[in-house]
């Protein structure tokens, strides 16, 4: 199967995996913002470091299905077959990003 059989099924696996990632970041907004203001100062470096780390990991996804819906449209085969690298690559750095989460735990 060659880059562009499979891009439609980069462009589903990307967008659903930016939309677990963007509820990742949303719950890391709530919980800080659950903490009280005088206490957000201390917590504050942690959970950007979460929530930039979890960003990289959007991002991809997002670019991964980006790619995927550019490689059908112009039935780029090279296109399809990179998208399909980036998406690799964003479940790699959301793997890495759960790691880090869980290693953070105290």
């Amino acid at each position: 199967m060659d880059g562009t059989g499979v891009a439609g099924e980069v462009v589903t696996a990307g967008t659903a995996l930016a939309g677990l990632i963007l509820i990742y970041i949303g719950s890391l907004v709530t919980a800080y913002g659950g903490y009280a203001a005088t206490e957000q100062k201390s917590v504050k470096l942690r959970f950007l470091g979460r929530a930039w780390v979890s960003f990289v990991g959007f991002f991809l996804a997002l670019l991964a299905a980006g790619l995927g819906v550019l490689g059908k449209w112009i039935a780029s085969p090279c296109t399809g077959n990179v998208s399909v690298w980036v998406l690799l690559l964003a479940f790699g750095w959301a793997i890495f990003a759960t790691v880090q989460a869980i290693r953070e735990i105290k």
